[in-house]
């Protein structure tokens, strides 16, 4: 074999690996996005304002986009649900205001119908975020609670106040245009928490470390 089919056999072999590692991380990546949005002071003892929104990853631009996911709740100045409304014999039956899971991207006409109760609802009869107000602690509570409604598939990604520690250390590196836009972007990716996790570790205490860390 001559110097250049050598190279050419390295090359392919090369090409074909990095190929399989590629596949291998999509075939990894999280099926969904949550994202926290600290806008108080976030602490370990102290209550903290933020909410969260729930996106499907890769929805768009031919995989390169998320798309934002909707609660299926109504807003307390919406028309509530009659009777009936929900189609029958789906996992969950709704409220009048509707069952409280989530309901992926825009329907038809801008109708949205819950997967999991059957409600159908206007986009602007419900919302994309939910706003707590908690400890620490139970915000890692509720990050799980959420993970777990996501079958356990999705990446946890945080963005904070100007003032944080984390926006502050971004600015450090990128400058404070590039920190201010991205919030001091901190992300906890799928691969990572299962990681964290199998060896017995609890994914609220895992979520804890991160939102306070």
């Amino acid at each position: 074999m001559s110097d250049l089919d050598r190279v050419r056999d390295a090359t392919f072999r090369h090409l074909a690996e990095e190929r399989q590692k590629t596949a291998e991380e999509m075939a990894r990546r999280a099926k969904y996005k949550i994202q926290i949005v600290f806008t108080t002071e976030r602490s370990t003892w102290k209550p903290m304002a933020y909410s969260l929104s729930f996106w499907e990853s890769g929805k768009r631009l031919h995989g390169g986009g998320d798309e934002c996911m909707f609660i299926c709740r109504r807003h307390a100045d919406a028309p509530r649900l009659a009777p009936f409304a929900a189609v029958q014999g789906f996992k969950r039956t709704p409220t009048d205001q509707g069952c409280g899971y989530l309901i992926p991207g825009d329907g038809p006409d801008g109708l949205l119908v819950c997967p999991h109760c059957g409600a159908t609802h206007k986009t602007t009869e419900v919302g994309d975020s939910i706003f707590y107000r908690t400890t620490a602690q139970r915000c890692a509570g509720i990050l799980a609670e959420w993970w777990r409604k996501l079958n356990c598939d999705a990446d946890i990604y945080a963005k904070h106040r100007d003032d944080d520690p984390r926006t502050q250390a971004m600015a450090k590196v990128f400058g404070w245009q590039a920190a201010r836009l991205r919030r001091g972007l901190v992300i906890y990716p799928l691969a990572n928490i299962l990681k964290d996790t199998a060896a017995g570790a609890e994914v609220e205490g895992r979520f804890k470390v991160f939102v306070t860390g």
